[in-house]
């Protein structure tokens, strides 16, 4: 997962809580970006369909104005490694925490099984058997 998604985290009352993921990505070489397997959480506005989410993700640069530590929208960070996930933070409940975590995996597999696809060979065409043209 490249770009930042907006999603909702279900609540026991019924209600939505609304969340920004966003991914942490590592620079290789130029032009060249990959996931580091590090998820930054925010609390998102109801119904904001900011531009930034609408557009590619800013790729050059840390576009960071605010630490976390003092941005009251930072829920905290969920750190990927092989089948493991682990929280950073103190923004989200065990429940939420899980339901990122799953939503996360969900979207790679999709964007990697989507990957797959556009850079699979297309099939060959079978040959026509000649002898069905009459």
């Amino acid at each position: 997962m490249t770009d930042p998604v907006q999603t909702n985290l279900p609540q026991a009352d019924g209600s939505k809580r609304y969340v920004i993921i966003e991914p942490i990505l590592k620079k290789d070489a130029p032009a060249h970006l990959h996931e580091t397997g590090i998820f930054k959480i925010y609390k998102d506005a109801f119904g904001d369909e900011s531009h930034l989410f609408t557009e590619p993700a800013e790729k050059d640069g840390q576009a960071d104005d605010l630490p976390d530590e003092q941005n009251p929208d930072y829920l905290g960070k969920l750190h990927f490694s092989g089948k493991h996930w682990r929280y950073e933070g103190s923004g989200l409940n065990s429940k939420e925490q899980e339901t990122l975590a799953k939503f996360i995996r969900k979207r790679q597999a999709l964007e990697a099984t989507e990957e797959f696809s556009e850079n699979a060979n297309p099939p060959e065409d079978p040959p026509l058997n000649p002898g069905s043209l009459s």
